[in-house]
């Protein structure tokens, strides 16, 4: 029992079940409480909440990268100057996106641009306003993650989402059973869940940031320096393209569907999209602890125990694969029981869902090796291609009227090019170790 408990990988898959269940339930409380479209709105705010913490020049990610290169060295100090200077950068780039978000409020028809029917311009921009002073709080507190995964303790940063999850499925659950729905109109309602969410978000990642340092006795001093603040911008850009890249393309998809039909048509997608997220999230979370470790192999040229690791989870993927296709059988079952009132889903919609999500599941662990390994120009080349072909093919499959899975072909398409070339480069790069 001990040795499952000290297994960080095992640890972090279960934590991120958890994480899981307790989304499912939120999602079905907040459908309840704010409606179709409220809860629209609601994913409009959090898919911003996603792309904040995305938005820290690769600032976090570079620290599950650096910080096994430095250990392995056994350069402490860098260590520590390291993660100072990532909290004084991460602290200026959260004041500068505050500030951009706030200009967006005066500058862009927000309630046109997603046709919004069911708030003001105000309420709108209040809501934006308030979840983005939240959103770049909790983009501060959030560096934990990162180092605790860095440091090869990954199920603590996997416990403390858990926890958050778990803190804001309850305090939503007493709001829906005990606030009066008629005494709170739709602004209000967003405005307490949003409150509500990034109070439980601050909180739990200041105590798990505290943790950290007193875990690893390290000090916190925003006046420190580190002499190679170039080497880390610049892999840092890199980390930042390849998250935006990456949140862009499977996290627009809400903002196209509000924008070509309404954000009532979301909750479809959605739902099925939460839904398949659910195995997606518990073996992303349980690979994570991967990165660092692929770091440590490729460091010590580890060439054998990289084809292992690699031939053991193309193995593990046929199971993967055999449980999506068990989910995707269930899928209309699980809706049924989950949601109060029926939903419609478009035809092919759980189908090509279920594709996408494999394939996602499949490249993800192929890039946790170029992300820890830091060979990232050709991941970026590949991103940046899919950039440019993300919107126009959605759109060509609009015109060719599949609706709201115009976003997920559009998916497809980008993932299995993904599938057919990132593999094929991470095979290329371990078999030149030793060379």
């Amino acid at each position: 029992m001990r040795k499952i408990l000290d297994n960080h990988i095992i640890m972090s898959g279960f934590y991120k079940g958890i994480s899981g269940i307790s989304l499912f339930l939120t999602i079905r409380l907040l459908i309840d409480y704010l409606g179709n479209e409220g809860y629209g709105i609601w994913v409009l705010l959090f898919t911003v909440f996603q792309l904040v913490l995305l938005m820290d020049f690769g600032v976090q990610s570079t620290l599950k990268t650096q910080i096994p290169v430095l250990v392995h060295e056994n350069k402490r100090e860098k260590i520590s100057a390291l993660i100072n200077s990532t909290y004084r950068t991460s602290i200026l780039i959260a004041v500068l996106i505050l500030i951009s978000f706030s200009s967006i409020c005066f500058f862009i028809d927000l309630k046109s641009s997603f046709n919004i029917s069911l708030l003001s311009d105000f309420e709108i921009n209040s809501l934006l306003l308030i979840n983005i002073v939240f959103f770049c709080l909790t983009f501060i507190a959030n560096i934990h993650k990162s180092l605790y995964v860095a440091f090869l303790k990954g199920k603590y940063a996997e416990q403390s989402i858990a926890i958050n999850q778990l803190l804001f499925l309850g305090l939503t659950s007493l709001i829906v059973i005990f606030s009066n729905p008629s005494f709170l109109n739709n602004y209000n309602k967003l405005l307490l869940v949003s409150i509500i969410n990034g109070g439980t978000s601050l909180l739990v990642n200041l105590y798990y940031t505290i943790r950290f340092f007193k875990l690893e006795k390290i000090v916190l001093s925003l006046k420190s320096r580190i002499n190679s603040i170039d080497t880390h911008f610049k892999m840092g850009i890199k980390f930042m393209i390849i998250q935006i890249g990456f949140l862009f393309i499977f996290s627009s998809d809400s903002y196209i569907i509000s924008n070509i039909l309404n954000p009532s048509e979301i909750v479809a997608y959605e739902v099925i999209n939460k839904l398949f997220q659910f195995p997606f999230m518990i073996l992303f979370a349980a690979l994570s602890p991967l990165w660092s470790m692929f770091a440590m192999h490729y460091l010590e040229k580890k060439k054998e125990k990289l084809y292992k690791d690699f031939k053991k989870f193309n193995k593990f993927f046929i199971v993967i694969v055999i449980g999506l296709l068990i989910l995707y059988t269930l899928t209309p079952f699980i809706v049924s029981i989950w949601l109060k009132e029926n939903i419609a889903i478009p035809e092919h919609l759980i189908l090509l869902t279920t594709i996408v999500t494999a394939l996602k599941i499949y490249v993800s662990f192929y890039t946790f090796f170029l992300n820890g390994i830091g060979k990232l120009n050709f991941y970026i080349t590949i991103l940046i291609i899919s950039l440019i072909l993300k919107i126009p093919l959605t759109y060509y499959f609009v015109d060719l009227n599949f609706g709201i899975n115009s976003v997920l072909l559009s998916s497809l398409v980008i993932v299995l090019i993904w599938t057919l070339l990132i593999p094929y480069k991470c095979y290329k790069i371990t078999e030149s170790l030793n060379k």
